[in-house]
């Protein structure tokens, strides 16, 4: 991606973060009926349209795509070997060749209409959200994932729209999703554990058991050393409870760790900490203040010339008007970077 390096913007703006790997992965399986003569196109079409749709539902003004990094998973197997190990068998040998193929095309897409993308190696998706999360002040952030672990990030200027729920999550009305204090999600997960992520976490210990066990994580947000603190003063007072001699002994189904269990998983849950590499730490810093540079890049014209070749024309809106309208937030945000990377290069 090309970018032009100069002194930072401080015009605040709305900021759509799109976790690509959920994007991509809910229009293969939701729009396959999709289909051309050269295969399913229903990824394409709606990771396009989506953005569309937030661009006018959300006023968004800036987009960001966060993809997998190669060996993304390989920093936290290192910590806990069976990470994500379940997430290789949901498609057949056609399918994944198909969705890295609509995932390719897609990236070409982005591109071509002035939309950022952060692939580093080595790094999560996650990573490279929660690390933009923390260092753009001057934006107001929309996370869109389907993936809860990024709840963690919500803050007065970071919100998360879980497409699962239909819903755009906040600190405001946290509580009317989730019967726990919004700060308390990941610090759940490292008790509690998370199939999605194959993090089966202590043993017999689920969600409902935590906030039985601590109902203080209703109202307030804790950590995981306030929690080893409340298990043995609890401990004194039931010395019978097998629920807590298990949380105390750090029993998983894996093997007993005592309290380096939570220091463990932390690493591997925690956002506030996320593994940020130097090379992503770089590209943050340019996605957050560089306007994109126009050059090499097609805009509208491009696109439609993509369109028909893939056959996505017939998709679109036939409606003069209608068709207008589902380019011009498009166009909008391609003169904005435009006239920005000009001003900035006066």
């Amino acid at each position: 991606m090309k970018l032009n390096r100069k002194s930072p913007t401080r015009t605040r703006i709305n900021c759509l973060l799109i976790d690509g790997e959920a994007l991509l992965k809910q229009g293969f399986h939701g729009a396959k009926q999709v289909q051309t003569k050269n295969g399913s196109v229903g990824a394409i079409f709606h990771f396009i349209n989506t953005i569309k749709r937030f661009y006018q539902d959300f006023g968004i003004t800036k987009v960001v795509v966060f993809w997998e990094g190669e060996n993304s998973k390989q920093y936290r197997q290192g910590y806990y070997p069976y990470y994500k190990q379940n997430r290789n068998d949901k498609v057949s040998i056609d399918e994944r060749h198909d969705l890295d193929r609509q995932r390719l095309r897609i990236k070409q897409y982005l591109e071509e209409i002035f939309i950022r993308q952060v692939e580093i190696d080595g790094c999560e998706a996650d990573d490279g959200i929660a690390h933009y999360v923390r260092n753009s002040p001057n934006e107001n952030k929309m996370i869109y994932t389907n993936d809860r672990d990024l709840l963690q990030l919500i803050s007065d200027d970071t919100k998360v729209y879980l497409y699962g729920k239909k819903a755009v999550i906040n600190i405001d009305n946290f509580k009317n999703y989730f019967d726990y204090h919004y700060g308390n999600v990941g610090l759940i997960k490292i008790i509690a554990g998370d199939s999605s992520d194959n993090i089966s976490g202590l043993e017999g210990i689920g969600e409902e058991t935590v906030l039985k066990l601590f109902p203080e994580l209703k109202k307030e947000k804790k950590d995981y050393d306030w929690v080893i603190g409340r298990v043995d003063e609890l401990l004194n007072e039931t010395p019978s409870s097998k629920k807590l001699q298990v949380i105390k002994e750090g029993k998983t189904k894996w093997g007993t760790y005592g309290t380096d269990y939570f220091g463990v998983m932390n690493k591997i849950i925690n956002l506030e900490q996320p593994n940020v590499t130097d090379e992503l730490r770089s590209a943050i810093i340019e996605m957050v203040n560089e306007p994109l540079h126009p050059d090499g890049r097609g805009g509208i014209n491009k696109i439609m010339e993509m369109m028909k070749e893939d056959e996505l024309l017939n998709f679109l809106p036939k409606n003069d008007d209608a068709f207008f309208v589902f380019w011009s937030s498009f166009i909008t945000i391609i003169k904005k970077e435009e006239n920005d990377y000009n001003t900035k290069n006066k």
